[in-house]
């Protein structure tokens, strides 16, 4: 039997960049079938901008990420008087899980499958009968309400005053109007998410001599590698690590052709502006359902090797030494995988 008709609910997802872009698909499919339903989303501050101008979401409670029990609890005993009908808590850890209590009879909670994915990451027994992608995962949360998932990708609305800041941005780094255009984002949080600084660069040289400009997009974290890939090029190199915000990052790659990315947040940046994508996997596999959803993708990885996966988040370092997972990745795999996508490239402007 379907629940009735909510009338206030509240989606918890505190971080981070991708996990909060792949709730997205949940909050339209939600939204459609509950148009008259006020939802609530609570994130941490520093993500929320993600979600600021997204239709589907009535009220941002944003949270201190270090926030702790006492605000917590203190947050908590002020949500209780929204009365929500259900709460849906797509994060599940501590701090969702102090927020949450109490809040609803309604409350339903992410299946992480974290047995299953205990045992492929320690024993590398495979016990996914199905790969369900993470997006699925969240829409499965809310199962009482009959949503099922659609057939489109994460969707990220971006304002035309970030267009405007990130066409700028674009333009005082050199941008050339009507010249094709490749971004590269070559970070990631984790060690093992991280193809080797080379193969970036000569990915950079190759794509060059195949005519693209390029733009690098990233955190301050990334500087020094894009400092290094801009380099080979100052001119047709645009180095957007340290320029712009979430926001206007993806309103940046919006005037891309094809996004080369790690398996990173800016790998499902990329998918929720609609944009091909080429993505290297290291030490993470399909079944965790990370892969980009619903959209033209293709993905590099090493299949066979039998210490993947060594995590399902990424790690400081690589626990055989060898890094084969990513080291063992050519700029001629990454380059086949862009040959294989249907993309066709600007001739002339053509500006969000």
């Amino acid at each position: 039997m379907t629940a009735h008709a909510p009338a206030k609910v509240l989606v918890l997802r505190l971080s981070s960049i991708g996990d909060i872009i792949l709730t997205t698909p949940f909050l339209r499919v939600f939204k459609q079938r509950f148009p008259g339903c006020e939802l609530h989303y609570a994130v941490r501050r520093e993500f929320a901008e993600l979600l600021h101008s997204h239709p589907h979401v009535d009220r941002l409670i944003t949270i201190d990420p270090d926030a702790g029990r006492t605000a917590l609890r203190t947050l908590n005993l002020m949500l209780l008087s929204e009365r929500y009908d259900a709460v849906f808590d797509l994060h599940n850890n501590f701090r969702t899980r102090v927020l949450r209590n109490g809040l609803s009879r309604r409350t339903f909670v992410i299946d992480k499958r974290s047995w299953r994915r205990l045992l492929l990451v320690t024993a590398h027994v495979n016990l996914y009968h199905d790969i369900l992608p993470v997006p699925d995962r969240y829409i499965e949360t809310a199962r009482t309400f009959a949503l099922k998932p659609d057939t489109s990708g994460p969707e990220l609305r971006i304002p035309e005053d970030r267009h405007g800041i990130a066409r700028l941005a674009l333009h005082a780094a050199g941008r050339r109007i009507g010249m094709p255009l490749a971004g590269l984002c070559p970070g990631a949080k984790h060690f093992t998410k991280r193809w080797p600084t080379e193969g970036w660069v000569t990915l950079a040289v190759r794509l060059l001599h195949r005519g693209y400009d390029l733009a690098i997009f990233g955190s301050e974290d990334d500087h020094a590698i894009a400092e290094r890939i801009k380099r080979l090029h100052p001119a047709r190199i645009h180095d957007c690590t340290t320029r712009l915000s979430l926001l206007e990052t993806a309103a940046a790659m919006e005037f891309c052709d094809v996004l080369f990315t790690n398996d990173s947040g800016l790998m499902h940046m990329a998918t929720a502006v609609g944009k091909p994508v080429v993505a290297v996997f290291g030490s993470t596999v399909r079944e965790f359902g990370f892969f980009p959803y619903h959209t033209t993708a293709a993905v590099v990885e090493v299949d066979g090797l039998p210490c993947r996966p060594c995590t399902h988040i990424g790690r400081a370092d690589c626990p055989r030494r060898h890094f084969a997972c990513l080291r063992a990745i050519t700029v001629d795999d990454v380059l086949h995988a862009f040959d294989s996508l249907p993309i066709q490239t600007k001739t002339g402007e053509s500006d969000p």
